[in-house]
Parts: structure tokens; C-alpha cells; sequence
């Protein structure tokens, strides 16, 4: 006897025995028992899902010699002649191979004839979508008003190709793609049944490439057995898929967190050496980094991710490493550079492609420094003008210590942003580190007494306060989302009953009369005073602050 191949030995020949599909099921198994049974459905949805061996089950429910019930007997001979495909009254077609007019108008004079054998004449068309226009119009009319003892069955996976006037004649039912879990299920069921040994690795690979197809999943998992024989080893099952195994993309995506460029391009290329295709290469390493990023943003294992739990440790130790932007930045440069590893030069592109991936990583460093750069600056401005704006004490220097200020509000700490929230592919602004090691610069020595011609006078408070501009913004957050966004990352300063922004000519600060209106509404309510606003260039301040970024680099780069 010739040998029958998992796909088909494993075909469901009951509702029961049907993988993934309950919505199917549960409907059609209630149609048959009530006897509202529909002379024309259409089943869309992925490959091998099962709509061809729903249909078959259907035809069996109801041609069974025992009688229409929700579920054939699989043991009369019109259940055995219907799974084996030779029973006279299922008829099935396939239009891609018979999509033209002429066979639908052949269809159409069969259809008048009562059934040979059963009760219902079934016609299952595969492929549905191949039919032609003038095929789809000359079925038309049969699917309206066909005789009662016939039904047609339409299978598709291009739903959006049938004509809205056939699907408007048809209960139509939508297939979805089997879920990782249950095609694992299956397997583990099968390979048991066989009497096989595996590595639980082996199921991961077969999934993955399965794809939501069951009979796929089936399909590779056979040949695979014919590779291996009672004994699947992962090293057997990337050998016949021809996929890289996932400590290969680990080691690739731990070379780009961990900044080892030669250990990365080093893998790659002995990947290759081995025979691996480099689309096989991306697409390991895509899906590699999806799951990491699911990992990420769930916060644990979700369970849309199938992944051992050897693999999902060493990705947790790695994920320690990295914010989950990064991650999503690296999925969205690989998602562009897909047409260049397809093109003619895949080798270069794949290359390429992790240098970039690279150079995502390296941008971490540089808005780490210039954040660090920042903060430097900012605390040393606002030592020098704390010192400039304290009147010289005739008290002690513990009474002094102890003092509140005498005017303005204390300045909040400006709270230090948000790393949870997605920026875009590259980051303008990042959390500056730890500043607890960082010497503030040394202060003037206190004097406790002057000389005749340096008598101090009482300072009156400055008429320009910066930190009031700060505390403004700070104030905005809950007032105005909208200008808040916009003046956080403006240069503004309070001189008496006047605000000035500073503007770049790039700046996306929109100067209107009803935003200009709101800035000075609000700006009047928190100072308590009728405040104007005034724009001024920025240029020359912003030279001076890059050049002070640019000196601070060097420092911290020693060059």
C-alpha cells in the first residue's frame, strides 16, 4: 500500500477533529441539527486551515446513511467514498484549473438532476477567486435560486477578488489562522502517535515557518521525520527548513547591544559559510527581535510568543541591556531594508544593514553625553546665579543656612523625561545619568567683613528671573498641553512685565495671533501682572550651546 503523507493521514474527518476553527464549527454543527441548513456558503481564509475538510465534513453531515446529524458516522460507505473523494454526488472543482465559462454552463445543466446516491448534490469549488467574469456571471443566478437538493460550497483565500454580487448569495464564514499553541498541540499528538523522539526546539522551528497553517506545519514536519528518521534533532530541522538557528540571532543581536561589531560581522559571515540563505538570515533575525520587543513591552513572556525557557532567560538577561525603543527602532530599519537584502546585492545589504543597526546602538552614548553636558551646564549657571542674587549676611552662617528666600517660589526639580514612551527612530532627548559623582565648581570664600569703600548696599531683586520662566513651563503642563509641548524645548526668559522666546528659524512654534494670545493669557495668570511676549532670534545662543557640547565631548572623550 503507497504511503499517505501526514496532511492527509491527519485530515479531520469529524467537526470535532477540526483544529482552530470553533466559530465554523459551532455554527454550521447548529444549522444541521435545526435543518437550516443554507444552499450556498463561502469559505475565506489563509491556506491550510481547514475550509477544504470543513467542506468535506459538511457534505458527510449530510449524506450520512444514518441520517443528517451534526456529526457523520465516518463508518458507512457514502462517509468512506466522500473522505476518499469518490462519491458521485460531491463534485469538487478546481477554478483554477477549470475557471472559464463553458465549464460553469456544464455545472449549471448538472445541477437540475437529483442526487445518485445521497441526499444533496454538494459542489465544492476551490480557489474560487480564478474564476473569470463571465464564469462568476453565469453562476450568478444558480446560487440565488438553485433546486433544493444542492449546495455550493465556495473556498478562497482572496476573499476580496469574489464579486459582491456572488458573495451577497452566500453565508459567507471567515477562517482564521491557527494559533501557535494548538498547531503545537497537534504536532506533539502526531510525533507521539508515530512513535518519534524530538528536542523540544524542533516544534519552535516548525511553527514559525508554518505560519498559522496547520497543513503546513503537517507538511514540514514530515519531511522532516524522512530526514531524520525516530529521532528530530534541531540541527535536523534547520538543516531541511534552511532557517538559522536562534542562538544565531541572539549572538547577532547581542553583538549590536553589547558594541561588538567583528563578533557580528564575524556570525554573519560564517553563517553564510554554511550554507544559510541571507533572506533566511533576515527573517531569523526579525523575527528574533520582534519577540524580543513583545517581551519587552509585556514585561514578561506573552503568550503569542512561543519561545523555551532556556532562550527566553538568556533573552531576559539581554533585555537588562537596552529600552525597548531601541528595540523597536532596529524592527523598523530592518522592515525598510527588506527590498535591499532581496535585491542584487543581498550579501552587501545584510552587512550593511547590521552596521546600522550598530549605529542605532551608538546613539545611546552621544544623547547620554550631551544630556550629561547639559545638566553640567545648568548647574553651574544656576550656582553662579545664586551666588550673584545673595545679599551679604550679617548673621551667622547657620542662620543663614536656615533662611527662606525672600521673594519668588521655590523652583521645583525639573522632573528628568520619560524613557517608557516610544520616541521617534532617533531620540533628541534622554534621561541625563547620575549626577552624585559630578564636583560642583569652588565657591568664593566668605567674608565677614569689608573694607570702608566696600560697604554692600541691600540688593533689590534682579528684574530678569530665569527660574520663573521654568516654573511658568512646569505650570503650563496641567494649563496647556499644547504650549507646553512647545516651550519645553524653547529658551525663554522673564525680563520685568515682558516674556522673550527665543526662536530658531526651523521651529515649529507657530507665530499667531490666537497662540501668542494664549502664551500671554497664561503667562499673566501665573506671574500675576498683564505680561507681553516678544520673539527674538536664537542663533547665537544656540552656537554658544553647541560649542559648549562640542567642548564637553572632548573632555569626556579625552581627545
Amino acid at each position: 500500500m503507497s504511503y499517505k503523507v501526514l496532511a492527509r493521514t491527519w485530515r479531520p474527518g469529524r467537526f470535532e477533529d477540526v483544529v482552530g476553527q470553533a466559530h465554523v464549527v459551532t455554527t454550521l454543527k447548529n444549522s444541521i441539527r435545526r435543518g437550516r441548513i443554507a444552499h450556498a456558503y463561502l469559505f475565506a481564509g489563509p491556506r491550510g486551515v481547514g475550509k477544504t475538510s470543513i467542506s468535506r465534513i459538511l457534505a458527510k453531515a449530510v449524506n450520512c446513511v444514518e441520517g443528517v446529524k451534526e456529526e457523520p458516522c465516518n463508518a458507512c460507505q457514502t462517509c468512506k467514498a466522500i473522505g476518499g473523494g469518490g462519491f458521485v454526488d460531491v463534485i469538487e472543482i478546481d477554478a483554477a484549473s477549470n475557471r472559464g465559462i463553458d465549464e460553469i454552463r456544464e455545472l449549471r445543466e448538472t445541477v437540475r438532476y437529483l442526487p445518485m446516491q445521497g441526499r444533496y448534490k454538494v459542489y465544492i469549488i476551490d480557489e474560487a477567486h480564478m474564476l473569470t467574469e463571465p464564469a462568476f456571471n453565469a453562476l450568478l443566478k444558480t446560487l440565488e435560486e438553485p433546486p433544493g437538493h444542492n449546495i455550493f460550497i465556495l473556498a478562497t483565500t482572496e476573499s476580496q477578488k469574489i464579486p459582491y454580487t456572488i458573495v451577497s448569495r452566500c453565508q459567507r464564514f471567515d477562517f482564521k489562522r491557527i494559533s501557535e499553541s494548538q498547531i503545537v498541540e497537534q504536532l506533539r499528538r502526531i510525533l507521539l502517535s508515530e512513535q518519534i523522539e524530538y528536542d523540544e526546539a524542533v516544534l519552535n522551528y516548525v511553527v514559525r515557518e508554518a505560519d498559522g497553517s496547520m497543513r503546513d506545519a503537517e507538511s514540514i514536519l514530515d519531511q522532516v521525520i524522512a530526514y531524520s528518521g525516530k529521532r528530530i534533532s534541531e540541527k535536523d530541522v534547520i538543516d531541511v527548513i534552511g532557517v538559522i538557528q536562534r542562538e544565531v540571532a541572539l549572538g547577532i543581536v547581542r553583538a549590536v547591544i553589547e558594541k561588538d561589531p567583528k563578533g557580528g560581522l564575524e556570525l554573519i559571515a560564517r553563517s553564510l559559510e554554511e550554507g544559510n540563505d541571507v533572506y533566511q538570515i533576515y527573517k531569523g533575525l526579525l523575527s528574533f527581535l520582534r519577540d524580543m520587543l513583545m517581551i519587552k513591552v509585556w514585561k514578561g513572556k506573552p503568550p503569542f510568543v512561543f519561545m523555551d525557557d532556556a532562550e527566553y532567560e538568556k533573552v531576559t538577561g539581554l533585555l537588562k541591556q537596552v529600552e525597548y525603543y531601541e528595540i523597536q527602532n532596529m524592527v523598523h530599519r530592518m522592515l525598510e531594508s527588506e527590498n535591499l537584502v532581496r535585491g542584487i546585492f543581498p550579501k552587501i545589504a545584510l552587512e550593511v544593514l547590521f552596521i546600522n543597526l550598530y549605529n542605532l546602538s551608538q546613539l545611546r552614548d552621544v544623547e547620554r553625553m550631551i544630556g550629561a553636558a547639559s545638566q553640567k551646564e545648568e548647574y553651574v549657571e544656576k550656582a553662579a546665579k545664586t551666588e550673584r542674587s545673595d545679599p551679604a549676611p550679617s548673621f551667622s552662617v547657620k542662620d543663614r543656612d536656615m533662611e527662606k528666600p525672600a521673594y519668588g517660589r521655590e523652583r521645583p526639580e525639573r522632573a528628568a523625561p520619560r524613557m517608557d514612551a516610544p520616541p521617534s527612530l532617533v531620540s533628541s532627548r534622554v534621561p541625563p545619568p547620575d549626577s552624585s559623582s559630578y564636583v560642583p565648581p569652588p565657591q568664593a570664600p566668605y567674608r565677614d567683613t569689608f573694607p570702608d569703600d566696600e560697604v554692600p548696599e541691600e540688593q533689590a531683586p534682579p528684574a530678569v528671573l530665569p527660574s520663573s520662566s521654568d516654573d511658568f513651563v512646569t505650570y503650563l503642563k496641567e494649563k496647556s498641553k499644547m504650549l507646553f509641548g512647545i516651550l519645553a524645548s524653547l529658551d525663554m526668559r522673564v525680563e520685568e512685565d515682558k516674556m522673550v522666546v527665543s526662536l530658531e528659524k526651523d521651529s515649529a512654534f507657530v507665530r499667531n495671533d490666537a497662540v501668542t494670545g494664549e502664551l500671554r493669557k497664561h503667562a499673566s495668570a501665573f506671574f500675576g501682572r498683564e505680561m507681553t511676549v516678544r520673539f527674538v532670534d536664537g542663533s547665537a545662543t544656540r552656537t554658544d550651546t553647541l560649542d559648549d557640547y562640542v567642548r564637553e565631548a572632548e573632555l569626556l572623550f579625552k581627545v
